[in-house]
């Protein structure tokens, strides 16, 4: 058996060493984008200029503190220059823990493994990310040498607050220069990069004087400082600056790198000229509003605001404050969306043959299953009930629960599903609770959805950029084209009459329309829909011309208390950012009826709005 496991072991090593060899004679590799980027708004005017990938102020060793690159070493990789890129005792202690463990932590990488994931902008914990960056190692590894390699890792590190880089956290935490660093306080930064948000001296100093501490006792035990100058530093009082003034359009930027990233897929340039389509007029309206309704600290709030037309984002908000978490909601985080399902399910059965005024009792239910044992029994918010029946229009605008699932379950749950991927949301589950909206999906996503209804039936697909230009050539141009149709243009049209609805206070009947109370403030007809959940508070509305989405929560899906600031962020920002008017012609097949509220039955009274009907359905007649 002993034999076996040796030879096991020494044909391992022999394919280690031969991979090793093969993957070292690669060529360097080069970053995604090595060029100085000037952005420009959808005005044509510049509005930054940075490098790419994320470094403001590459600055070379001999430039950083000492302190600085030995604060590093002793925390993060003592063996930095002995190995070869892989420190194989802690990875094998690595290993052993995670196995005890159960879980996939990874950890033990070295300084050079952290500046390959630097380089890519690849931070997710999976075996394949491991595998690409241990590629990446060796070939930095082979062709630079150790002192290139820590100053790249220096000058791409997060220590966030949107700094990245030793110089840019010195110049924005103590307003100098890396070199003129002391130890305290190059020990307080070295310490910050482990976890950004957690030891940001700014707003969490006990847990980055307790992580400055651990920087300083690795510096002593590996003989960089002595026990004196330790204690020195850990007593040592200095005044934090953090005085960089945040950018408005921060998060959009975020969105723009992306965007650029994927666009030139690692080719390598000097100067670009990036064209975007920021609108910097709606980004400040966009900050305003946030600051004027969000007043918890710890409440996030997350913006889109796109032209449904051509999918152009004209402003984005991942967060309350780039300074605090630089973490882009907007973009990454995906959030359960309630009612905002509701819209999908009614297009769906417009399909069908129903109509604005096609009617169900809302009244307290249970659904039985044959395949469950458990009745389902939804229940409205507040538990009130019309005891009667009302319209599919009336249930739209005050979002009842009741009339959304004996819709869905009339229909058959394939339905909800169907509609909603087409519509790009593909995690609906075929069941009954779906068509309350028990799904998660990202802003961006749910945008793009909404974006269909908006632009009459056709795709939407967003953009941050328009075009790349060298000063020599347009290297990439967005195709103008128009998506293709996916939606029925005459049951969007109805569809969207249907959803401005919610803003109709003639529509308040067992319940509110849910957007009643800002009809005062609205000056323009809009369509929309709210989602509400017991963490989450969303707002989707749009016309021809703007779509805006915007969604309020805690990090930590903490009880919203029923929240309503997304519904006021909403309404400043489409009446502040939009110029005319605009709504949408009727189609040639439709016509329009006035129907009571909330029957559907026709009706001229004081109490009867105005919907469209398809001029073939047989119940309704022009």
């Amino acid at each position: 058996m002993k034999r076996y496991v040796a030879i096991a072991c020494a044909f391992l090593f022999f394919l280690g060493i031969t991979a090793y060899r093969y993957v070292s004679q690669l060529p360097p590799p080069e970053e995604s984008v090595t060029a100085l980027v000037t952005f420009l708004d959808r005005n044509s005017e510049p509005f930054a200029q940075k490098s790419f990938p994320k470094r403001s102020n590459w600055i070379s060793l001999e430039e950083i503190s000492p302190y600085v690159v030995q604060g590093f070493i002793a925390t993060e990789d003592q063996h930095f220059y002995k190995h070869h890129g892989f420190d194989y005792g802690r990875i094998f202690h690595s290993l052993w823990t995670n196995a005890k463990e159960g879980n996939h932590h990874f950890g033990a990488s070295t300084i050079t493994q952290q500046y390959a994931r630097n380089l890519f902008n690849n931070f997710e914990k999976t075996w394949k990310r491991k595998f690409k960056e241990a590629i990446y190692t060796i070939r930095l590894e082979t062709h630079y040498s150790k002192d290139d390699l820590l100053e790249g890792y220096l000058n791409t590190i997060n220590f966030g607050h949107g700094a990245y880089g030793i110089e840019d956290a010195s110049l924005f935490y103590f307003n100098k220069h890396a070199s003129e660093l002391n130890l305290a306080e190059a020990s307080l930064l070295v310490g910050i990069p482990k976890a950004p948000a957690h030891y940001s001296p700014l707003f969490y100093a006990d847990n980055a004087k307790s992580r400055q501490q651990v920087v300083l006792t690795a510096m002593a035990a590996q003989s960089f400082i002595d026990e004196r100058e330790k204690q020195f530093a850990l007593a040592e009082e200095f005044k934090l600056v953090g005085s960089k003034a945040p950018e408005i359009f921060a998060y959009y930027l975020d969105g723009a790198y992306e965007e650029l990233t994927e666009i030139l897929a690692h080719r390598s340039f000097k100067h670009l000229t990036v064209q975007t389509t920021l609108d910097l007029q709606i980004q400040q309206h966009v900050n305003e509003s946030i600051a004027e309704h969000i007043e918890d600290a710890d409440l996030q709030t997350a913006v889109i605001v796109m032209e449904p037309a051509t999918g152009h984002v004209l402003a984005l908000n991942g967060g309350q404050s780039y300074e605090q978490s630089t973490y882009n909601r907007a973009l990454k985080s995906r959030r359960q969306i309630g009612s905002l399902i509701k819209p999908f399910l009614y297009y769906g059965a417009l399909e069908y043959g129903f109509t604005p005024a096609t009617n169900f009792s809302s009244q307290p239910t249970s659904f039985l299953f044959l395949n469950n044992q458990e009745p389902y029994s939804p229940q409205n918010y507040s538990e009130q009930y019309a005891e009667s029946l009302i319209s599919m229009a009336n249930a739209l605008a005050v979002s009842d629960n009741i009339f959304a699932v004996k819709t869905h379950t009339f229909l058959g749950m394939d339905v909800l599903a169907s509609v909603a991927d087409r519509l790009g949301v593909s995690n609906v589950l075929e069941l009954p609770s779906s068509a309350l909206g028990v799904n998660t999906a990202g802003m961006m996503e749910m945008t793009e959805a909404y974006g269909v209804f908006a632009n009459e039936g056709r795709g939407v697909k967003h953009q941050f950029i328009t075009s790349i230009q060298t000063p020599k050539k347009t290297i990439y141009e967005a195709s103008s084209s128009k998506m293709a149709q996916i939606l029925e243009p005459n049951k969007t049209f109805i569809l969207n009459e249907m959803m401005t609805g919610m803003f109709n206070p003639l529509n308040n009947n067992h319940l509110n329309a849910t957007g009643h109370y800002l009809a005062p403030k609205l000056s323009r007809r809009y369509a929309g829909k709210t989602g509400t959940t017991a963490t989450d508070s969303w707002m989707i509305g749009y016309n021809p011309e703007l779509i805006a989405t915007v969604w309020v929560g805690y990090d930590q899906n903490r009880l919203l208390k029923g929240d309503s600031s997304s519904h006021h962020i909403w309404a400043d920002i489409m009446e502040n950012s939009l110029s005319g008017d605009a709504w949408y012609e009727p189609t040639d097949n439709v016509f329009a009826l006035a129907i009571d509220a909330h029957t559907g039955q026709p009706s001229k009274h004081r109490n009867s709005v105005e919907l469209y009907f398809e001029q073939n359905n047989f119940l309704y007649k022009k």
